[in-house]
């Protein structure tokens, strides 16, 4: 009993971490941590607890408005449900995290302040189109929201690196854009296995998953040189090919029913983040 009661309460652990909304701030402070060790800029805390609490603000305020009283749609998913349900809660820890933000936003670098205010007009530009309705379009275009998210994010992340070094910027471009590419297939593997839509035998995840892949490697072949570059650029390939397969078990499950059932949209949607946590296996050799 002891022993299943334990099971339980591991596996609650990661569903947690995305129904709190934890995952996109973990995401944004390590790949930003990764991102200052790889072009040996000095990564400043306060610039690293801004980006975190202030991506959480973002998240979940984006999660209570899609679930607020009068707007809970068939489309919605357990996040939204959940920060519905604990409104009160998430708006009071909400509040007591913003007067810290203030606060740690003093205390940041001045360089690192103003990129990051550049980075938060843009954002709130984006967080009021989407709630207050996109431009409606002719013909069946489709705004790409997931690459609107991938850029912001990337960029993001890219900020206390970009401000505290201004030698490394040249390197720092092209990993953040790879950096971009990569979150872009994890958002838009989110939103296509999220869908009820039956996929096709090989879908454009699994395509854009593998050239993620492919310009990672071929990149790493002109990194040897340079040993943590090198080390980035395997987190971004693992990363990619933890996407692929997930992409192609998704494809095969829908596709091929199978007597054991397939992962449930919660579940993918953990491990499509989980897939980018790869940084993780950096922190033993970077600190030695």
């Amino acid at each position: 009993m002891v022993a299943e009661r334990r099971r339980l309460s591991l596996r609650a652990v990661p569903v947690y971490w995305h129904l709190l909304s934890f995952d996109a701030p973990t995401l944004a402070v390590l790949w930003a941590w990764t991102l200052a060790r790889a072009v040996h800029a000095l990564e400043s805390w306060s610039a690293l607890a801004v980006l975190g609490l202030g991506t959480w603000l973002l998240y979940i305020a984006d999660r209570l408005l899609d679930g607020r009283a009068g707007s809970l749609r068939a489309d919605l998913r357990e996040r939204h449900v959940f920060h519905a349900r604990h409104r009160r809660g998430l708006l009071i820890a909400g509040a007591l995290t913003l007067a810290n933000l203030g606060w740690l936003i003093a205390l940041m670098p001045a360089a690192a302040r103003s990129e990051d205010a550049s980075l938060f007009a843009v954002a709130l530009l984006y967080f009021g189109a989407v709630h207050l309705g996109w431009p409606r379009t002719p013909g069946r275009f489709r705004f790409p929201r997931e690459l609107a998210v991938a850029v912001i994010f990337a960029c993001a992340t890219a900020v206390p690196a970009w401000s505290a070094s201004t030698a490394a910027r040249v390197d720092l471009v092209w990993l953040v854009a790879l950096f971009a590419a990569l979150c872009w297939t994890n958002c838009a593997a989110i939103h296509v296995w999220e869908s009820a839509r039956t996929p096709r035998r090989w879908s454009h995840i699994s395509t854009m998953a593998l050239l993620v892949a492919a310009l990672a490697g071929t990149l790493m072949t002109a990194a040897l040189r340079h040993p943590y570059v090198f080390l980035v650029l395997g987190a971004m390939l693992a990363s990619a090919l933890l996407l692929f397969a997930l992409d192609r078990d998704f494809t095969r499950a829908r596709r091929r029913p199978s007597p054991h059932g397939e992962l449930s949209p919660l579940a993918l949607r953990i491990l499509a983040d989980a897939a980018l946590l790869t940084p993780l296996l950096l922190l033993l050799p970077w600190h030695r």
